[in-house]
């Protein structure tokens, strides 16, 4: 993978964004406690523009202990103050190295406020360097942790730095590319690195192909298909790798190949399904940064997929929908929630009571 052959190993091969690595360096090093205003590092950009492996290499650089927490772990309120407290209170190991606790993806959870405010909590109380990682700085969800944060914002590689990561892989690779080609693809990737190579790779080799106009469906239904060859369904993976295993997880069943055999086709499913399980498991290693394991995600899925011709519609995998809906209600319980327990109280109005006037006499006193 060009991912893994190209990653940079030190941060002077860093592409783009070389004036945030000082600033962050020196607030490493000098960070303090006590300084409540500088206790957490917030890097945000783009998605794809490297973000994670900019922290990465420079906490190795200067040999720091990096504890990680991933999207994929719990991050509700128990694992915070249960796991991750006793932790950012330990400054080092028993090696002697520096913890720093690195948090990614903090504007990915939706209306989880519980993992907000106790990330909160964490940062104003730990003794360890904290570096959040996020794509929307301005996420509304975020705004409890600023007051604590120094910004390090990261922006588009310039077309100079690209040029020189792709002059690289072309030569290396003998990739025939014009100068054209990747000025449109600078274009079209937005800065996003890990594109950027995919698409060296897999998409133009043979001359310019817009990836990000390719349907979703229709890149499935290749992947489906008894009539596409492995190498021809291993090119199609490449066009949308984040997507296709839920795609193929969601249609595998209704598109396996039909036999009058009930057991063979219980035994069909059993093998997609134990290769959909063995995409589980190395997908959980690339979340810890082992690139080298995005291939076999990608072989798993061809293999699941294997047994299967596309025979009915094509369906969008319906837990992005649930997680969807399951956010957007929470969103909306902690917005009900917040007005009712910040809404101003109505006064009551209080019934004024008045005494009964005197009757009059309405008699006129006769004069004596």
């Amino acid at each position: 993978m060009f991912t893994t052959t190209y990653r940079p190993k030190k941060i002077e091969n860093f592409v783009g964004n070389k004036q945030n690595i000082q600033p962050f360096i020196r607030w490493l090093l000098e960070w303090n406690e006590n300084d409540k205003k500088n206790k957490c590092a917030l890097i945000s950009g783009i998605s794809g523009i490297g973000k994670t492996l900019f922290v990465d290499l420079l906490l190795r650089k200067h040999d720091y202990n990096i504890i990680n927490l991933e999207i994929d772990d719990e991050r509700d309120k128990e694992y915070m103050n249960t796991i991750i407290k006793p932790l950012i209170k330990t400054k080092k190991t028993f090696d002697g190295q520096d913890n720093v606790l690195v948090v990614s993806e903090i504007d990915c959870g939706g209306g989880n406020c519980g993992f907000i405010s106790s990330l909160t909590e964490c940062i104003k109380n730990c003794s360890i360097p904290i570096v959040c990682i996020c794509d929307n700085r301005y996420h509304q969800s975020l705004k409890p942790i600023l007051n604590y944060c120094i910004d390090f914002k990261m922006t588009k590689p310039v077309y100079q730095d690209v040029y020189r990561l792709v002059y690289n892989v072309v030569v290396t690779e003998k990739i025939k590319i014009k100068e054209t080609e990747i000025k449109q693809l600078y274009e079209q990737s937005n800065g996003d690195i890990r594109f950027i190579l995919n698409t060296l790779q897999f998409g133009l080799r043979n001359g310019t192909k817009n990836i990000q106009s390719t349907n979703i469906f229709e890149t499935t239904t290749k992947m489906l298909s008894m009539d596409e060859t492995i190498d021809s369904k291993y090119e199609t993976y490449w066009l949308c790798n984040e997507l296709h295993p839920l795609m193929i997880q969601e249609n595998y069943i209704n598109n396996i190949l039909s036999v009058s055999n009930q057991v063979r086709k219980l035994e069909n499913l059993t093998y997609s399904a134990d290769a959909l399980s063995d995409v589980d498991i190395f997908d959980t290693y690339i979340s810890t940064h082992n690139w080298e394991f995005e291939k076999y995600v990608a072989l798993n899925t061809i293999k699941a997929a294997s047994k299967c011709n596309k025979k009915c519609m094509v369906k969008f995998p319906q837990i992005l929908g649930r997680i969807s809906t399951m956010y957007k209600n929470r969103r909306e319980k902690l917005n009900y929630e917040y007005v009712q327990l910040f809404e101003k109280p109505k006064k009551e109005k209080v019934k004024k009571t008045t005494e009964p006037k005197p009757s009059k006499d309405k008699s006129k006193k006769k004069l004596v």
